[in-house]
């Protein structure tokens, strides 16, 4: 099995696109995809056959068409905004995007048709506070959450009406950490009721409980995500991701430049297992849809690294370097035909 496997570039009007082989890990570059100018945030369609990307300099969402064999692209449909959102989100029914808007402080929802074209203007627009950075819904499709660095310093916690669309404030409408962490991003836990966020201020990692029944979070453990929880000096965090089978988390430190290894207790406890070298500030990365590889890419350097991942301890091996466009943020898998 292979697939295609597409890097956005902040600073580039382009994806840096390669082929996949699943057995091996390995990349085979390709030629960069163009774009109309330069791009943020991915997401796919749950059937992968479309894209929609966040054209942040030009203002705009786009909507495109995945030629499953070839992987090259074909514009469906725009939407202008006044602000590029950092992150965008498609709800499990294919149905809406969901979007955050760091500078706006707010987060909107837009109708994918038929075709997959986007609606003109967004159904819905709620203003949050400033620094919302990320969204997704949670497995069951009834959730949304909306992490905030500081200074809003929350996780804002809304009701998800999958069949209009619609986000409302839940109760309570937001979740604080006791102390300025800044949460960021977040992903579930594959098989568990538990929501990990990575706190972009404190270089630490949140544990929380999720209760499914009513959508609220419970923080019960933050720990750091540098070597002996030391304070690093202009450290931040921004992305974690977790391995399939629930058993690894990784976070990623800027200034520290390393990729952080937790192991993932029966309880849901985190536990630092060690760092790992990476491109220098590594704003984002991604493991593969198997969880055998994970790839990161350096905002500053313009680079790609890939590893093995050792399914028995978490632990990272380097496979190869790339290159890629200027200011790499964004990696996204799509199943080659």
């Amino acid at each position: 099995m292979a697939y295609h496997v597409y890097i956005s570039n902040a600073a580039s009007a382009f994806f840096s696109y390669f082929i996949m082989d699943e057995s091996s890990g390995r990349l085979q570059p390709q030629v960069d995809i163009q774009l109309p100018a330069e791009p943020g945030a991915v997401a796919v369609s749950p059937d992968q056959s479309h894209m929609f990307v966040a054209l942040r300099s030009a203002k705009y969402l786009a909507s495109y068409r995945i030629d499953a064999a070839s992987g090259q692209l074909a514009q469906v449909s725009t939407s202008g905004q006044e602000e590029g959102p950092p992150y965008l989100y498609v709800d499990k029914t294919g149905r809406f995007l969901l979007s955050s808007y760091y500078g706006g402080g707010t987060v909107s929802v837009h109708g994918i048709n038929d075709d997959y074209s986007l609606s003109s203007e967004p159904l819905q627009t709620l203003e949050t506070d400033g620094h919302a950075h990320s969204i997704q819904t949670d497995r069951a499709n009834k959730f949304a959450f909306v992490p905030h660095t500081n200074p809003a310093n929350a996780i804002y916690q809304f009701r998800f009406e999958e069949r209009t669309g619609v986000l409302s404030p839940n109760d309570p409408p937001k979740v604080e950490p006791e102390t300025p962490e800044g949460p960021r991003h977040f992903a579930f836990h594959p098989h568990k009721d538990l929501l990990y966020s990575i706190n972009e201020n404190g270089s630490t990692v949140s544990a929380h409980r999720f209760d499914a029944q009513n959508g609220t979070l419970e923080s019960f453990q933050v720990i750091s995500t540098l070597p002996g929880g030391r304070p690093v000096e202009g450290n931040t965090t921004a992305e974690l991701d977790i391995t399939p089978d629930g058993k690894f988390l990784y976070g990623s430190n800027r200034g520290h430049d390393s990729l952080a290894l937790f192991s993932i207790a029966e309880d849901g406890t985190l536990e630092a297992q060690g760092h790992f070298p990476t491109e220098k500030t590594p704003r984002f990365f991604a493991i593969d849809p198997s969880g055998r590889f994970l790839y990161s890419v350096g905002q500053d350097s313009g680079g790609l690294q890939s590893y093995a991942i050792d399914s028995s301890t978490g632990a990272l091996e380097p496979l190869e370097q790339h290159e890629v466009g200027d200011s790499p943020l964004w990696i996204t898998f799509v199943k080659k035909q």
